[in-house]
């Protein structure tokens, strides 16, 4: 779910664009950030446990980059940038991304989660690399830096496909064609090659990736929102299995460099993840949700007095609730704004005491038959902890309504859905689920309404494992990722070169 941003600019400076775009995705990340900027003296880096948005950098009282060292955001024309939400690896320094090799002069972000990391860890180990990180994006750098015989390109000795556009770099194309053969899951990718800015993305389209262009400057994100805040005026999808090539803010090569496959993107996205002002498929995901939300109503409409949204993830589909139901809808839970969002804290423990201070009651509802809304329940810790704040606030009966299916299956490309133990629906009965969170009753919408809201009948192009427990790639249910640990004694190693 990470968030990842690239700019490439002819002209100026492409460092403060991508950290500002990078605070547009801060929702998708919250552990860490990091910025890489390749200018004229190669690749400076900076990394950060915590929120982008509260750092310095984004200070406008600090306009010196130089005062935080990085001097190379006044002559760097490529940047990439990421703000970190963990499935793979532990939060700390050494996972925090962009990861840089800097022999190869390769800055690299990517969203998303390797199925076969392990095994790819493995291989290269035996190879002789050692690994700073316990991170699965080190690997891809691993990879592409493997590849390069000279700085700037990667997989120069590789066949390729056929270029579509003679100005793109081959090597470098051919080196991601090399080395997405060998990767399964999914994985959006924004990264620094030289002098150029290379995104390319997993053949199922499984992770968000977009791209946006306005003159003098070529923008790739996980959101659309990112764009719009940069002022691209011309936007588009970076296509499943493609490699998009920029330099001095313009595309100079598109290329397909996997084979076909069916287009799986993650279902979770549409309900939960992306922000509600950004677009998938050219609609709002805040106007998904107001349908779902509709959709949620006519088929679980219960008699109650009025409409309660989560703050903020669960509005929309409360707004939707509520216009289809004929019920008022009133603010009265309050979010602390100094929280985030508490689904991707990694740690337990920090989760729950978090969760406790996130929501209060601000206005009275004795004696009111209450309708709770909110737009997904993985856990079933947030719905208890909002239903008992609103029984004690004197609410007559608490009915709960999720705009979404119940999530019975882990998540093996990027969201912290991993072990079911931790998934409140997973085999059991509504009925019990309902008694968990202390709801008067419950109801979630149906993954038909869900598939027809989206114009999807059959589930076509949609990745629905956390629903279905249906994938779209092979995966190993036994997997710990989490055990990935560096080697220890590196005999050969493109880490040697890794900031």
């Amino acid at each position: 779910m990470c968030g990842i941003v690239g700019v490439s600019v002819n002209g100026g400076t492409a460092g403060q664009p991508a950290f500002d775009g990078l605070v547009t995705l801060q929702h998708r990340g919250q552990e860490s950030w990091g910025i890489a900027v390749a200018g004229p003296g190669g690749v400076q880096v900076r990394r950060a446990l915590g929120f982008a948005s509260r750092s310095a950098c984004g200070d406008s009282s600090h306009d010196d980059p130089a005062r935080d060292g990085l001097a190379a955001w006044r002559a760097g024309r490529v940047a990439v940038a990421h703000t970190r939400y963990s499935t793979t690896g532990a939060t700390v320094p050494e996972n925090s991304q962009p990861f840089v090799h800097e022999a190869r002069r390769i800055a690299l972000a990517h969203n998303g989660d390797l199925v076969n990391a392990a095994e790819l860890r493995a291989r290269l180990g035996r190879e002789g690399y050692g690994f700073r990180s316990t991170s699965d994006s080190e690997i891809i750098l691993a990879l592409l830096a493997d590849a390069g015989e000279t700085p700037g390109t990667a997989l120069a000795s590789a066949p390729g496909p056929k270029d579509r556009h003679p100005a793109a770099p081959g090597p470098i194309v051919a080196g991601v064609a090399r080395t997405t053969r060998v990767l399964r899951g999914a994985y959006s990718v924004v990264c620094a090659v030289g002098e150029y800015l290379v995104a390319f993305r997993d053949p199922h389209g499984l992770r968000p990736l977009v791209a946006g262009f306005t003159e003098g400057r070529a923008v790739v994100a996980s959101e659309t929102c990112t764009l719009d805040a940069l002022g691209c005026t011309e936007q588009r999808e970076v296509e499943p299995g493609e490699v998009l090539v920029l330099r001095d803010g313009r595309p100079i090569g598109a290329h397909r460099v996997a084979e076909p496959a069916p287009r799986s993107f993650c279902v979770f996205e549409h309900l939960y993840l992306t922000r509600q002002d950004s677009r998938i498929g050219g609609t709002r995901t805040g106007a998904t949700r107001v349908a779902f939300g509709e959709r949620l109503a006519l088929e679980s409409p219960v008699d109650a007095d009025l409409v309660v949204a989560v703050p903020a993830s669960g509005v929309p589909a409360a707004r939707g609730y509520a216009r289809a139901a004929g019920l008022p809808l009133a603010g009265a839970l309050v979010r602390d704004e100094r929280v985030g969002r508490t689904f991707i804290e990694p740690d337990l423990r920090r989760r729950e005491r978090r969760l406790r201070r996130k929501f209060s009651v601000g206005s009275p509802v004795d004696g009111a038959r209450v309708v709770v809304v909110d737009d997904s329940m993985v856990r079933g810790s947030t719905m208890r902890r909002i239903v008992a704040l609103l029984r004690e606030s004197g609410a007559g009966e608490v009915h709960v309504r999720i705009a979404a299916p119940p999530l019975i299956s882990p998540c093996h490309y990027g969201v912290d859905i991993v072990d079911t133990g931790e998934l409140v629906a997973t085999g059991r009965e509504i009925e019990e689920v309902c008694r968990i969170i202390g709801a008067t009753s419950l109801a979630h919408l149906s993954v038909a309404g869900m598939r027809h809201t989206l114009g999807s009948a059959a589930g076509e192009g949609l990745c629905e494992g956390c629903i279905t427990g249906d994938y779209p790639t092979r995966v190993n249910p036994a997997r710990d990722k989490s055990r990935l640990v560096p080697a220890r004694t590196p005999r050969r190693t493109a880490a040697a070169h890794l900031r």
